[in-house]
């Protein structure tokens, strides 16, 4: 028997003092009717994945810097210096803010948010679109609809914002630390975009994109485990005849989230390191190192060990758990509210 399993049986079986040695009858439980399904409108699923996006990003964006400079090939000039027992990317990030400024840890927060915004939503509203046509194929809740569903919601945003994470890298490689950038120094975005098309052409932008496709492997092992999770939580409250078994809690929804974000994101962290490889800045004339996922990896590997694939991982974490959990909560409260204020509507009219 699990804790958690343990904990609701208690609960349900607790009985105040008797004095008078009374004996008590059993608890009559409730029953409460099936929670209502939810809309399955893309629109909506759009606007919740990309609020949802958006709070997520602006609350942990400098993790996400220190982190992509973390995962250059030059990384290694960030924490020269570094006293042995601080942590790499603490070093690096207390350093960025001394050298640029508290702004330097929002930076490339604009492209961030334009593509994160329509990214999240892409991928909430492809998920939910695939899912429902899977049910009406007569697919059943499980692992298979799941994976199909966020699967093909992760090769929609890969190929639709490649360009826009591709200048939202860039843009937080840039930093006035020595030998640490090569090529352009660029301005602002506008700057980025017209000499990524005048050195590199149209396809410049979709540097790492073979990577992100790669990606989608988390995505859709993070979705069949939030979904799992949530199904298992439901059937355990079930199981012991817990009240209200048919919805689940904010900690509940934040475990779930939070859980199979940080399983999927280790899991499948190198693909993350060789993408910002494939994506950073050369300078002129400068040949290409990294043109593959594979042999890339493998070059990472030869020259700096295993350890290589992991570069930024311990910020990676510290930002995809609660961005993750953030993320989901604004989306599963933005579909509450519109389920709700569409009830109450309907309820006067």
């Amino acid at each position: 028997m699990s804790i958690y399993t343990y904990l609701l049986q208690l609960q349900n079986l607790h009985q105040p003092n008797n004095t008078n040695n009374q004996i008590y009858k059993p608890i009559k439980l409730v029953q409460h009717q099936p929670r209502e399904e939810r809309s399955k409108n893309a629109i909506l699923h759009f606007i919740a994945g990309g609020l949802g996006g958006a709070v997520g990003v602006i609350v942990t964006s400098p993790l996400e810097v220190i982190k992509t400079q973390l995962q250059g090939k030059n990384s290694d000039l960030l924490y020269i210096g570094k006293p042995r027992f601080v942590p790499a990317s603490a070093y690096s990030l207390y350093h960025l803010a001394k050298r640029e400024g508290i702004k330097a840890l929002w930076k490339g927060l604009g492209p961030h948010l334009f593509g994160v915004v329509p990214a999240r939503a892409i991928h909430f509203s492809t998920y939910s679109f695939t899912k429902s046509i899977m049910e009406k194929l007569g697919y059943q809740e499980g692992p298979i609809l799941w994976a199909t569903s966020a699967s093909s919601a992760g090769v929609a945003v890969a190929i639709l914002t490649s360009p826009i994470w591709l200048i939202k890298t860039r843009l937080q490689l840039q930093t006035n630390l020595k030998n640490f950038n090569e090529g352009t120094r660029y301005r602002g975005y506008l700057h980025c975009c017209l000499n990524i098309i005048r050195e590199e052409g149209p396809t410049g932008f979709f540097k790492g994109l073979s990577a992100s496709i790669i990606g989608v492997s988390e995505s859709a092992f993070q979705f069949v485990l939030y979904e799992k999770m949530k199904r298992s939580i439901l059937e355990k409250k079930r199981e012991c005849n817990y009240p209200d078994y048919e919805s689940l809690t904010t900690t509940e929804y934040l475990v779930s989230a939070g859980s199979s974000k940080l399983v999927a994101a280790v899991t499948t962290y190198p693909h993350e390191v060789i993408r910002t490889r494939m994506r950073e800045q050369l300078a002129p004339g400068a040949p290409i190192k990294y043109t593959n996922v594979l042999p890339g990896m493998a070059l990472i590997v030869k020259e700096e060990g295993i350890r290589g694939l992991f570069k930024g991982v311990g910020p990676h974490v510290a930002r995809v758990v609660p961005n993750s959990c953030i993320m989901f909560l604004t989306y599963e409260f933005v579909l509450d509210v519109a389920h709700s204020t569409n009830k109450l509507f309907h309820k006067f009219i």
